[in-house]
């Protein structure tokens, strides 16, 4: 069929005069099951006896035919609305725009079959008949696809106008001859709640499957009520095991069973149609009753404390007076969901909820135990944990500050099941590299002796060049210049003058060396420990022969010229002792004296005395007892000195002479040994306990850029200044030296604190973030967990009454000509049990797939909703830092998903105008959709389909380990060591819909 160009007789182009017949009026027209206010509007006809007025009239009740025709379609449409076109014509409909298609075939349809080929009489003898674009084959897609262009829709704020183009009006005389014809587009204007209604149960289609990440972000959809209501109840849950509970035996072994995913599903269900449909199904409460009662019964023994507020058994007897009931746990095994008698007062969701929330304590502490401990390794080589836990952990276990569980996970204790991560290495990959860091870093702590350090430290002594009383230097020449002959005296024509001969040799050494080898009152640690005075007196004699020419024999003449020559120097050596302690030490009682207090010995302490002997034997290479040693030493190395330059090589003088001497204690293992177990054991046992914790929440653990552990240096601070003195002044060496082992101590804590700082930030904010690689298959990034649903759980933990009280809120907009409409919403089953299918006999809108609604099979089961869980981890969790002794946070994941299906669902609207008794009813449910074709024919457009729904939620729970805070039953998880399962499925999982068939379905493990 093709539609054709229009044939029009133009009515308005002639000069006489016309009544305006504009909109004649508004008449509400209801159908059996419709509403609709239908607004008539038509062409302005011209005042004509004639051929115009026939039209005219013609028009008229074309237009009337058409607003019942589109009431009547309207009313198909709704009760069958098209959601996926497969049937013998998809060709012709276009799926984006299926129910608009399938509104306009069905008007058109219904338009033919009550106008097309009518004739009426308009007096005169004339007749007008009205002709309907013609549609050839209605089962043919090409057709139907021209027909649906012959029909315009336009909605806008709840009226709906239709408008049928190219309707052909044919008038004809008494004779039946035609005296024009003509096309006209009819439009009806149609107040209606079925578009609004339409998009909103497909809006509601939406929100059930909206996830978990988009809702939270957008604070809409049922992934957010789902939220609001599973993450503070996992969360309650593990926080009262963790903080109340007892380590033998867990109120939660399952923190996630189904049946309460199922609860918690159907409550956010109805939630989620007071939030799409301004209300919510009328016998909600009343189902949401049972399941309620019996999950906070469930709970009442441990999470959810109420005192005395409700008496569980007089609530259950109370909601099934009718029922053999006399207890809750009578009325939870039999799973009665329908009550009998009137609601009492009992508990709410939000008490639930608010009661869970309560649980959570999410504050803990950062000892400063692991950083002391890494600091205390490195004072004594292969000083282990083992070895310092045998010193430290009975007097530890007697603090009130560290329990038994604390100690067992900072120790990692073989029998404590909570360190060991070997079931991991599968799933984060990065696992054993943190690991491997963090073990590398305390064995090279371990290989470290820094107390040597100390020691070596102390008892170095800084030789330098100190005053030069006067610099090396001589007060004459060397040798004297050569002799010459007087000519007045020899022959000198007959003398032949030889090669003159140099002779040096030492004529005197008077040398002094003054060390200093007590102390007599100074304390200073710079002074002089060395005072030299050296005096070389030198002969320098020239020797000159002549030979007489004449004879050629023995020179005849000789001659001598000589001089002395002092070289003298006067100079002292200095000492700085100990000059690179981190200490500052101002001065020292005993420095070259022995004696003084630290003792660590049998016998005083001999502190520095031998620093003159070192520096002494330093400078000069080699030490001497008495100036005459000193003197034999200088005289063979300066029997050739011929300038200054050789004086000072003969006495080894070094103007640049700065060199540390490393000097001994008297023992230096008894000083060792006492500066470790004597001194800085204790200092350790009093930091470890009484240093004050860093207080930090979990989440800020677990997100903070800048990890709260740096904030411990300020608490270090603090101890530091209680058992460092570095400026005081000291009695000897020793107690310099365990101050400088204190010192160096407490700058290591220092380090490691930055160390595992850092090791901190790279493993939650870095490119090693373990909670991406446990969330990775969930999740692109656990900043989306993060920065959503625990934001969430943060605002509700403030304020979660409140935002579940204020649910919901939306309204159905409705045109104005009908007057306060009132939504119902009834989903078939109300309430989607997750363990039990349903058959017709319970609820009769089950049927099998594709039945109508007069097809009776109480055979066929129903399954409305499947819930499943995965623990990721199990007790005890993850530790968020895998070692030992920065357990702070564990971590676990449970992944929940739910799936469930209506067998019917059903949005009414009713007007309040008394004129009105019926409803517009939109359904959706498992059927064909028929279009009745005019010759009553049908044909298979597609199908409605149920309401179905997907979701999940991905629950990350963080909570302290008792190195964060040291109290209740350590870890998180589900107690899969006790038996309880770490993946189950509920019975009708993977089921849902209908002609389910199994007679008793059990849950199953293992089944995602």
């Amino acid at each position: 069929m093709t539609r054709n160009s229009p044939r029009t007789i133009s009515i308005a182009d002639d000069d006489r005069a016309r009544i305006p017949f504009a909109i004649i009026g508004v008449l509400l027209l209801v159908s059996s099951v419709l509403i609709v206010a239908t607004l008539e509007t038509r062409s302005d006809p011209e005042i004509d006896l004639g051929t115009e007025m026939a039209v005219d009239r013609g028009e008229a009740y074309a237009t009337s035919q058409i607003r019942h025709a589109t009431v009547r379609a309207t009313d198909k449409v709704v009760r069958s609305p098209l959601t996926t076109v497969d049937g013998d014509v998809n060709g012709a409909i276009d799926d984006d725009e299926a129910f608009e298609d399938q509104t306009k075939l069905t008007i058109l349809a219904e338009v033919t079959a009550a106008l097309d080929g009518r004739e009426q009489d308009v007096g005169q003898g004339r007749t007008v008949e009205v002709s309907v674009p013609e549609v050839d084959d209605w089962s043919d897609e090409s057709d139907l696809e021209s027909a649906i262009k012959y029909v315009d829709l336009e909605e806008d704020d709840g009226v709906m106008e239709v408008t049928i183009q190219d309707i052909e009006f044919t008038v004809r005389d008494e004779d039946g001859e035609v005296e024009t014809s003509t096309t006209r587009d009819v439009t009806v204007a149609v107040g209606t709640t079925m578009m609004e209604l339409h998009d909103r149960v497909d809006e509601y289609e939406d929100h059930l499957n909206k996830g978990m990440i988009e809702s939270v972000q957008d604070r809409e959809g049922y992934g957010y009520d789902l939220a609001k209501r599973m993450w503070p109840l996992v969360w309650g849950k593990a926080y009262y095991d963790r903080l109340l509970g007892d380590v033998e035996d867990r109120a939660f072994d399952n923190v996630t069973p189904n049946d309460h995913t199922e609860v918690m599903a159907n409550d956010a269900r109805f939630t989620a149609q007071q939030e799409v449909f301004g209300t919510q199904d009328d016998y909600g409460n009343r189902v949401m009753a049972g399941p309620f009662l019996c999950m906070a019964y469930d709970l009442s023994d441990s999470a959810f404390d109420v005192g005395d507020k409700y008496d569980f058994d007089s609530i259950a007897d109370d909601l099934h007076p009718d029922e053999n009931v006399s207890s809750v746990e009578d009325l939870c095994a039999e799973g009665i969901l329908s009550p009998d008698g009137e609601l009492p007062e009992m508990p709410t969701i939000e008490e639930i909820i608010t009661g869970m929330l309560g649980n959570i304590d999410k504050n803990g502490t950062i000892q400063g135990h692991p950083f002391a401990d890494m600091s205390m390794y490195e004072m004594e080589t292969s000083l282990d944990q083992d070895g310092l836990e045998r010193e430290m952990r009975e007097e530890l276990n007697e603090t009130e500050r560290f329990n038994e569980e604390y100690l067992e996970d900072y120790y990692d204790d073989a029998e404590n099941d909570r360190t060991d991560i070997g079931d991991l290495d599968d799933k984060i990959d990065e696992l054993s590299n943190l690991l491997d860091s963090l073990e590398t870093l305390r064995e090279e702590a371990v290989n470290m002796d820094n107390t040597d350090t100390a020691i070596d430290d102390v008892y170095t002594v800084n030789g330098k060049l100190g005053s030069v009383h006067s610099y090396p230097s001589s007060d004459g020449g060397t040798h004297p210049p050569t002799p010459y002959l007087d000519p007045d005296e020899y022959d000198v024509d007959n003398l032949t003058e030889m090669d003159p001969e140099y002779y040096t040799w030492r004529e005197r050494v008077d040398a002094s060396i003054d060390k200093t080898t007590a102390d007599d009152g100074d304390s200073s640690l710079d002074r002089s420990l060395v005072s030299v005075e050296i005096e070389v007196e030198m002969r320098y004699t020239t020797k000159r022969r002549w030979n007489n020419t004449n004879t050629n024999s023995s020179p005849d003449v000789v001659k001598y010229e000589s001089r002395n020559t002092n070289y003298t120097t006067a100079f002292e050596l200095d000492g700085e002792f100990a000059p690179d302690l981190e200490i500052n030490p101002s001065s020292v009682e005993h420095v070259l004296d022995r004696g003084g207090s630290p003792d660590p010995y049998v016998g005083s302490p001999t502190n520095w005395e031998d620093a003159s002997d070192e520096v002494t034997e330093v400078y000069f290479g080699r030490d001497f007892d008495s100036d005459s040693e000193f003197e034999s030493w200088i005289r063979p190395r300066a029997a050739d000195v011929e300038s200054v330059s050789d004086f000072e090589d003969a006495i080894n003088y070094d103007r640049n002479f700065d060199e540390e001497i490393q000097l001994s204690p008297r023992s230096d293992g008894s000083l060792h040994s006492y500066i470790v177990w004597e001194d800085l054991i204790e200092v350790h046992n009093e930091t470890v306990t009484e240093i004050e914790p860093v207080e930090a929440e979990v989440i800020e653990m677990l997100t903070a850029d800048e990890s709260p552990i740096r904030e411990m240096s300020d608490n270090v601070k603090e101890m530091e200044d209680e058992y460092v003195n570095e400026s005081d002044d000291f009695d000897n060496a020793p107690g310099a030296a365990k101050m400088e082992a204190r010192q160096l101590y407490f700058d290591n804590i220092y380090k490691y604190i930055d160390e595992l700082a850092t090791h901190h930030e790279n493993v939650t904010t870095g490119g090693g973030n373990l909670i991406d690689s446990l969330l990775g298959e969930f999740l692109d990034s656990a900043n989306e967990i993060i920065g959503g649903p625990m934001d969430l759980l943060d605002e509700m933990l403030g304020s979660g009454e409140e935002m579940l009280q204020d649910e919901g809120g939306a309204e159905v907009d409705t045109p104005e000509v009908l007057n306060d409409v009132h939504i119902d919403v009834d989903g078939s089953p109300t309430y989607h049990s997750s363990q039990v299918a349903v058959n017709q006999t319970e609820v009769p809108a089950v049927r099998a797939e594709g039945d109508g609604p007069l097809d009776i099979d109480e055979d066929v089961d129903f399954a409305p909703m499947g819930a499943a869980y995965e623990n990721e981890v199990n007790l005890p969790g993850f530790p968020l830092i895998p070692w030992p002794p920065l357990f702070y946070l564990q971590v676990d994941v449970w992944h929940i998903d739910v799936e469930g299906e209506y067998a019917r669902f059903e949005v009414e609207a009713t007007s309040s105008d008394p004129s009105v008794t019926d409803s517009t009813t939109y359904v959706r449910e498992d059927k064909d959709v028929m279009l009745e074709t005019p010759d009553g024919d049908e044909v298979q457009l597609g199908s409605t389909d149920p309401i179905t729904y997907e979701t999940n939620q991905t629950i990350l729970v963080v909570v302290p380990a008792p190195q964060f805070l040291p109290q209740g039953a350590p870890g998180v998880g589900d107690n899969t060591m006790a038996g309880a399962p770490g993946e189950m499925c509920s019975p009708l999982w993977n089921e849902t819909g209908p002609e389910f068939g199994e007679d008793d379905p059990e849950p199953e493990e293992n089944c995602l």
